[in-house]
């Protein structure tokens, strides 16, 4: 019996999702400001092959609704609320951009706005800028020029709103967007993998199209074997280099630094002022060439080394006689481990078997256990 009203209750969820669903329909030279923010690539598939939503999907689903349909009626308790769900569209000549406005308020303050409600697991510090297109699209549709972008954490309640004024500098980025959209889905063409490109690989582990899109597919065999490796203290010993960074900023030792000077520790041992200083590791060079030469597996380079370094980590590589597929760098806002492990996630689900990683042992471990969290099975 329990099971029958889970099954009637996920059929009503279902059913909800369907007619709004409806209200999408899928036409050319009609795209939607709540995706155009997002990957280019993952806009196409969902146009051409869209992925039925998972149980847990609709519950989200329903979740936000109802957090929409109570904002509007809160709202309407302390304010003039002048339009709910109300469409609009934003014109490009060949293409437009069509949706509906979450609320608009008539008079909050002497000025009309528009509220942009997300519910999220997590508040950001800054608001997504997916969602700043998406309010801007609101506000350049209805020449209004003030919008209100609120966040509300559907774990615990809590909320954060971001200000966000009419910008004429995103009309020109969304018309680009939209017409380049446009253009590809036109000719059913596959635009660029824009979030792998972008190193938002978050984002692709978590797409639902990254079977089909590969999304760092390299220029080698399908099923190659790989062997993952890191530079520093794997193909370089860097304590020379660690010494320089210490005995510039006046400190003895790395352990105990406050947070401040380990930050200037980083940015100094991150750059290429004592990058001479470092000495290679034959052993594991060689081990790298036997690898490729012997085994006949591809290298790539997976590095927490930022991109500013990448000329010279490259001319070093080549230098060394390293025969690399490819090398990834860690941006600042990205963790070493789990940066790591969703490279080496990404290339598996590019077809790709990663055979080996190459790191520091206590490395390695942390790697695995951040894979793990992305994939339990």
């Amino acid at each position: 019996m329990a099971e029958k009203f889970l099954e009637a209750v996920n059929k009503g969820i279902r059913m909800i999702y369907e007619k709004e669903k409806e209200e999408h329909e899928k036409v050319i030279g009609k795209y939607y400001p709540s995706s155009i923010g997002e990957c280019l690539r993952k806009q196409y598939y969902e146009f051409f092959e869209e992925k039925e939503p998972t149980e847990e999907e609709l519950t989200i689903f329903l979740t936000g609704k109802s957090v929409h349909e109570m904002l509007a009626k809160v709202l309407n308790e302390s304010v003039k609320v002048e339009a709910v769900e109300y469409e609009v569209n934003l014109n490009f000549d060949e293409a437009m951009l069509h949706g509906k406005v979450d609320i608009i308020i008539a008079d909050f303050e002497g000025q009309k706005v528009i509220v942009e409600l997300k519910t999220i697991s997590k508040i950001p510090n800054e608001p997504l800028q997916r969602h700043v297109m998406q309010l801007q699209c609101y506000l350049h549709a209805l020449n209004i020029e003030r919008g209100f972008l609120l966040y509300w954490d559907k774990r615990d309640g809590k909320k954060k709103v971001f200000e966000i004024f009419k910008d004429k500098r995103y009309y020109e980025i969304l018309k680009e967007r939209t017409l380049t959209l446009h253009y590809y889905i036109s000719k059913k063409l596959p635009p660029i993998k824009e979030a792998a490109i972008k190193g938002e690989y978050s984002t692709c582990v978590r797409c639902p199209y990254k079977e089909i899109c590969k999304p760092l597919e390299l220029d080698i065999e399908k099923d190659s074997e790989i062997i993952v490796c890191e530079i520093d203290n794997v193909l370089f010993n860097v304590e020379e280099r660690k010494k320089a960074c210490l005995e510039e900023l006046k400190v003895p030792s790395y352990n105990n630094l406050d947070k401040k000077t380990k930050e200037e520790f980083f940015k100094l041992f991150y750059s290429e002022k004592y990058l001479n200083l470092d000495i290679p590791i034959e052993e594991k060079i060689k081990e790298i060439d036997d690898e490729y030469f012997k085994n006949n597996r591809k290298i790539v380079i997976i590095t927490n080394r930022p991109e500013t370094m990448r000329e010279k980590t490259e001319e070093e590589l080549t230098n060394l006689g390293i025969p690399f597929e490819a090398l990834f760098m860690r941006k600042s806002n990205q963790k070493g481990k789990k940066f790591k492990a969703l490279i080496i996630k990404l290339l598996e689900i590019s077809g790709y078997k990663v055979a080996r990683i190459i790191d520091e042992e206590k490395t390695i471990e942390k790697i695995k256990k951040e894979i793990l969290k992305l994939d339990p099975s």
